[in-house]
């Protein structure tokens, strides 16, 4: 038999629905963002696994829209996303919500060997610079993604994608699909 090429969406349409989990229980948090494009593609991500919010923690906001846009794509309209500044961005995570960074640090435990809290906050850091000490220290636990190759960094939104699948692989069962 061919192996015939589909379109995503009507692959995915085609697929029965099944609901496993709730995505409610999982937030996306991105430190300090250098680019529109990796704040679109967070909101993308967001779109594809059924995250409702993300927060974008920056000091100040001056991407242009059309740029986000075009990568967010109908994510856009899906995804309930908001800008905020360092020091409010703790208030705005329900208290019954940890914390994991994903980031490279001393204390930082392989993701796939770490259970991810069943309501979390995922949040990766500045492309550059990554999360904050004072961001870093309000983290339940850290996480960190284990690299093979000769590349030893990752792009910020590849990074979130992949943290935020491995949530949902413990959570929603996303290996049943």
């Amino acid at each position: 038999m061919e192996n015939k090429y589909a379109n995503s969406v009507d692959f995915f349409n085609a697929k029965p629905k099944t609901t496993l989990g709730d995505a409610s229980n999982l937030i996306l948090a991105a430190f300090e963002l250098r680019t529109p494009e990796n704040v679109g593609a967070l909101i993308r991500l967001a779109g594809n696994l059924g995250i409702p919010k993300i927060l974008f923690i920056q000091s100040e906001t001056v991407f242009k829209a059309k740029k986000i846009a075009r990568v967010a794509h109908s994510s856009l309209k899906l995804v309930d996303y908001s800008f905020c500044k360092p020091e409010d961005f703790s208030a705005l995570i329900p208290e019954d919500f940890e914390m994991v960074a994903v980031e490279t640090s001393d204390k930082a435990s392989n993701i796939y060997k770490t259970n991810l809290p069943d309501k979390c906050v995922l949040l990766v850091g500045n492309e550059r610079f990554g999360i904050a000490q004072k961001c870093l220290d309000k983290c339940f636990k850290t996480v960190y993604i284990p690299l093979v190759g000769k590349t030893l960094s990752m792009n910020v939104s590849h990074a979130a994608a992949i943290a935020a699948f491995e949530w949902g692989r413990q959570h929603l069962g996303l290996e049943l699909l």
